[in-house]
């Protein structure tokens, strides 16, 4: 990709504020406007696509070299939202009247010929193993003859009666664990069909969950068995989103965790098996009975992974369009600024610009930030938050969440932009996580307006809902929601949409490839983003607070601040 500005001239650009500055619509009418009744719904400026090309390409510039924390393009990112944020004329709601909120992380890089050997084979880190440690204190990078055990899907759901990890005295052993729920491949009338969502991946099917899991469970090592389909995304997403890991610093220095950490290809798991006698597709159908216990693979493994950690300083960038009557409570968006830095090359680029993933969704949000700048100002305050650190488990927002700049009880709802649809209009926009609160019934009247309709996930088996920023918000109770990209084109119809995703997917997704593209049409980003904003707005408007829908497993979290918000 070619570089739009030299280096210190967008330096110069970004630090002042100008680059969003000269895009940005004349002022004059400001001051009138927001002195209108906050209640009152009036016309806001319209989404620009000009406007958003601009900072998706800048961003997406290889001068910001893939965003990855702790590097100097982590610090370029975050320089330019905050100008952005300021121009755009919000107020900064960081550390001490800063736009920034700052945290350590610790940054975790492995050795490129790390091994796993059992026996007289040898995989290798990459190829057939992908493995990372975040023991701080350096204890143990390696591990040496460890008992290797089949714990099924890696699930203690004890409000199921289901413990994978039951029996086992996991000191010194690695866990080898299934991807995904257990009834992701439930047959109608198998026990356990619909116990975890179906098709629908929940918590418990996600990585950081079957991580955090094992390490709860004693295990020294846990290492997931990769497939593609109940994964969502094949091994090279896998190989290029590791190999270097960020985490917390955490007082324990990582003495809770699970000291080998990873994956491994399938066909890797399937020659372990067979090496013990067992058969991975009768103990991955086994897996799926409520009564599964943990097998013994009567076989250990030898783990050498070099690992070099560094603590690198990172920041969230928070600003906030105060409320003209309910200033104390809020309504947040959010979208992460960071990717996947530099890292090995494909196709001769090693950049990981990132521009869909998700410096669109940065854009998105700065022009929702200017348009509701422009026009009468609701009751409640509005934040927007460019997280950092998202792709290495969203810790930027989870470390909001934890350091709430205003109080998460009085925060209405939380909304997330990530990746914006780039290939035309569509019909529809697609929610995962649907049903879960009273947004959706909101959310459907605004696309009803528009022509369009609300379709829950076609791919619930993504996870998605447990994959991106709002997700830190929905674990402490906040209402959340995350506006995705419809599939059915208005130039194409389904067919054509899922054609595109499957595209992006395959030959784009954490990938150098992920670049601007002046062919990119976003009309269908501009109806998402003036759907999205038009529900912030009555949420922020609304006398009463959204709702979890009863039953919904974040439903009793919310419930528990109940007395704050009366």
């Amino acid at each position: 990709m070619k570089r739009l500005l030299a280096g210190t001239a967008l330096v110069a650009l970004i630090a002042a504020g100008a680059l969003v500055t000269q895009f940005a619509q004349a002022q004059s009418g400001q001051a009138s406007s927001r002195a209108a009744k906050a209640g009152q719904l009036a016309s806001y400026p319209a989404i620009d696509d000009a406007r958003l090309r601009t900072h998706i390409k800048t961003l997406a510039d290889d001068y910001f070299e893939g965003r990855s924390p702790g590097t100097r393009g982590d610090d370029m990112a975050t320089t330019y939202m905050a100008g952005a944020m300021a121009a755009l004329g919000l107020e900064p709601a960081g550390d001490n009247g800063t736009w920034f909120q700052n945290f350590e992380l610790n940054r975790f890089t492995t050795a490129p010929r790390g091994t796993f050997a059992v026996e007289d084979e040898i995989w290798y880190q990459g190829k057939d193993i992908m493995m990372i440690s975040r023991k701080a204190d350096g204890s143990a990078y390696n591990l040496v003859d460890a008992p290797l055990v089949f714990a099924g899907y890696g699930v203690k759901a004890l409000e199921k009666n289901w413990d994978d990890f039951a029996g086992v005295n996991w000191e010194g052993k690695i866990a080898l664990v299934l991807i995904n729920d257990p009834d992701f491949d439930a047959a109608p009338g198998e026990t356990v069909a619909g116990m975890f969502g179906g098709k629908a991946m929940q918590w418990y099917g996600r990585w950081p969950y079957k991580f955090e899991a094992a390490a709860k469970a004693g295990a020294a090592g846990v290492l997931i068995i990769h497939e593609d389909a109940p994964a969502a995304y094949g091994w090279g997403v896998v190989r290029n989103s590791n190999g270097t890991r960020f985490d917390f610093v955490r007082p324990d220095s990582g003495s809770s965790l699970a000291a080998i950490e990873g994956w491994m290809q399938r066909d890797v798991a399937v020659e372990l098996f067979r090496k013990s006698g067992l058969d991975f597709e009768a103990l991955k159908k086994a897996a799926r009975t409520p009564g599964f216990r943990p097998v013994p693979l009567n076989q250990t493994a030898t783990i050498d992974i070099g690992v070099t950690r560094e603590s690198v300083a990172t920041r969230n960038v928070v600003g906030v369009l105060k409320g003209a009557s309910r200033p104390d409570e809020t309504v947040l968006i959010g979208a992460h600024h960071d990717h996947l830095g530099i890292r090995e090359p494909i196709n001769g680029d090693k950049i990981y610009n990132g521009a869909m993933d998700n410096a669109s969704g940065m854009a998105g949000m700065l022009e929702i930030a200017r348009t509701l700048a422009q026009g009468p100002r609701p009751a409640r305050s509005i934040v927007f938050a460019s997280w950092a650190a998202e792709e290495q488990g969203l810790l930027g927002s989870d470390y909001y969440v934890n350091n709430p700049r205003f109080p998460l009880e009085k925060t209405a709802a939380a909304f997330t932009l990530d990746m914006l649809p780039h290939r035309g209009a569509t019909t529809e926009m697609e929610f995962p996580g649907a049903g879960k609160s009273s947004l959706d019934a909101s959310m459907k009247a605004i696309l009803t307006a528009q022509g369009r309709t609300y379709t829950p996930d076609r791919n619930p088996q993504f996870g998605l809902f447990y994959r991106s920023d709002h997700f830190p918000f929905a674990r402490a109770g906040v209402p959340a929601m995350f506006p995705s990209t419809g599939t059915t084109l208005v130039k194409g119809g389904v067919e054509a949409g899922q054609a595109a995703t499957k595209e992006w997917f395959d030959q784009r997704y954490h990938k150098p490839q992920d670049e601007y593209d002046p062919a990119f049409d976003f009309a269908g980003a501009l109806m998402d983003l003036t759907a999205t904003r038009s529900l912030m707005l009555e949420v922020a408007n609304a006398a009463t607070w959204p709702q979890w829908t009863k039953g919904d497993e974040f439903e009793a979290i919310r419930k528990a601040s109940d007395a704050s918000r009366r």
